[in-house]
């Protein structure tokens, strides 16, 4: 029998140093980083230690329910206090990945009043105090809600004091009072004391930071919504670039934040076997995203809009211009201006820049131009000007020969006079656009008719250098403009080359500066449940192709007009 035993024993024991062998070498892997190599010598062990540490590299890759899961079932495998609390910590750091704070704030207060002793003790109740001092009012409704630790409620409440108006910290202390047993009474009364009138509390509170400083450690998901196209594809380059841009700023905001750092998930818009839908589920549910970029069309920024104003996480397209997919939306932002806000920033040009006060509109119906002349109007007559034509007509009938409407714009012609008439605004767009550009201007020669013009982006692009009007000036809208002589975008494109290999076009410095712009408001307001009243609030930002200044609206209203004299043709 000892014959037999002996062998066996020195097997056990033998394996049982393999094992620890095998445990320390995922440990030092996942010290050093490598955390999808030590997953996998964890995920080989039974042993409670084993199974924290698998849980911890799962948190590291950003896998949150899996790390949760081997968390869950510790406590029933060991009565160690310094693993027990560590994987309580562990479960705080995964739930407040998860934006769960509730149960952030529940697991440190368990540690914070169990395992006063434990090495983990001074991190735990460092990050109580950070995250108390992190919620906003969306969060503090949370976690009194959900919390099962009144004194968690007491101490939530009274860290947003400050940060949210009277009236909402009166209605909290309200349900605390009917939720306290005796034992709280003195902390409500320290509360109560501070909400006794408005004034005092507003004069209390009026130096408070507007935005409270996230937690050491936080992360922030992005998501890219962008089409993939073949390398032969005409797209192929701007979805490529966008993507590469965005990168950039997240590279470069991840090297200059030493406790924050932020992460990209891309999906494939183009992608037919799965749905749009399925794939902002995915963004929203399994990557926990703040926000999302993308995508790159106006119909498809409509099925996001719509999810992204059900989950309230805010889209951000960098391209999309139509006037009709943010309407009645509050999370859906437009980097590139609309038609709409062109032809209201043409009239403000006009009216208050030119002096102009009376002024004449042409506009093809039913294209994208109809909406700049819609606006234009309106904003010109608020304005004070007249608008003494207005033709909004089917220009595509008649091959495009607007003579009819250019006539009553003569200054020969004196059955169809046009008196004090200062500029014609013409946003013409499409692939008709030069034709109906040089129509018009043929007709206003052919008349001695040198108006101001007024147009869209196209009229940049067309030749204009045989124009006889010896005093016409033109003025156009222009949304992007990269702006190649100043140092910040000079810098942007030695890194680019060095970093992708290649020369950026103008789509990279468009998706640098939403990345930057999403960003940069990150920055400025920590809790990504402020990121959507950041954006609307967002004024004066200069980027390299984009100046951005929502100003309380949810599409770009900084519009840039370039002029053209006729010594510059």
């Amino acid at each position: 029998m000892k014959r037999i035993l002996l062998p066996l024993f020195l097997s056990l024991f033998l394996c049982s140093i393999s094992q620890a062998q095998s445990l320390d070498s995922g440990i030092e892997l996942y010290r050093n980083g490598d955390y999808e190599r030590a997953l996998r010598i964890f995920e080989q062990s039974e042993s409670t230690e084993a199974h924290l540490f698998a849980a911890k590299s799962l948190y590291a890759l950003g896998r949150y329910y899996k790390a949760n899961a081997y968390l869950s079932a510790i406590n029933a495998e060991t009565n160690d206090s310094e693993v027990i609390a560590e994987a309580a910590y562990t479960k705080a750091l995964v739930q407040f990945q998860l934006k769960n704070y509730a149960q952030v704030l529940d697991h440190l207060y368990y540690i914070n009043t169990t395992y006063t002793q434990s090495r983990i003790y001074a991190r735990s109740a460092t990050l109580y105090d950070e995250i108390l001092n992190y919620l906003s009012e969306d969060d503090l409704k949370e976690v009194i809600n959900q919390s099962v630790q009144l004194d968690v409620k007491v101490d939530a409440l009274t860290a947003s004091l400050g940060r949210i108006d009277y009236s909402s910290a009166k209605a909290v202390l309200a349900q605390l009072k009917e939720m306290s047993p005796p034992k709280t009474e003195v902390d409500l009364y320290q509360i109560e004391s501070q909400l006794r009138d408005s004034v005092t509390y507003n004069s209390r509170y009026a130096s408070a930071p507007k935005y409270p400083t996230a937690p050491k450690g936080m992360a922030y998901h992005l998501g890219v919504a962008l089409p993939a196209f073949e390398m032969n594809e005409q797209e192929y380059e701007i979805a490529q670039h966008l993507y590469f841009g965005i990168q950039l700023a997240v590279e470069e905001f991840n090297s200059e934040e030493s406790y924050k750092k932020a992460f990209l998930h891309y999906k494939n818009t183009n992608q037919e076997s799965i749905s749009l839908d399925e794939q902002i589920a995915d963004l929203i549910w399994n990557k926990n995203v703040d926000a999302i970029i993308g995508p790159l069309f106006s119909e498809k920024a409509k099925v996001f809009a719509e999810t992204a104003q059900k989950y309230e996480v805010p889209v951000i397209t960098p391209l999309a211009n139509s006037d009709e997919i943010n309407e009645s939306n509050n999370y859906l932002f437009q980097l590139n201006p609309t038609f709409a806000a062109r032809g209201k920033k043409m009239a403000q040009y006009a009216v208050n820049t030119l002096g102009f006060d009376t002024l004449a509109v042409l506009a093809e119906l039913n294209s994208l131009g109809e909406a700049s002349a819609l606006a234009f109007r309106h904003e010109a007559e608020r304005l004070g000007a007249v608008i003494q034509h207005f033709f909004l007509e089917d220009l595509e009938s008649n091959g495009y020969d607007i003579f009819e409407y250019t006539a009553y714009l003569s200054k020969t012609d004196t059955l169809n006079p046009a008196p004090g008439l200062d500029a014609v605004y013409a946003p013409f767009t499409g692939s008709a656009a030069p034709t109906l550009i040089r129509n018009l201007l043929t007709d206003l020669e052919a008349t001695r008719s040198d108006y101001t013009l007024l147009g869209s982006q196209e009229w940049e692009d067309t030749d204009v250098e045989g124009i006889r009007l010896e005093n016409t000036s033109i003025h156009y809208s222009q949304g992007f403009e990269v702006k190649y002589e100043d140092s910040p975008t000079q810098n942007f494109e030695s890194n680019f080359r060095v970093r992708f290999q290649t020369d950026p076009t103008r789509f990279a410095y468009i998706g640098y500066d939403v990345g930057k712009v999403v960003l940069d408001t990150i920055k400025r307001v920590q809790n990504p449940r402020n990121l959507k009243e950041g954006l609307r609030n967002l004024r004066n930002y200069m980027g390299l192709s984009t100046d951005v200044d929502f100003n309380g609206y949810q599409v770009n209203q900084a519009v840039k007009i370039k002029s053209l004299q006729k010594s510059d043709f």
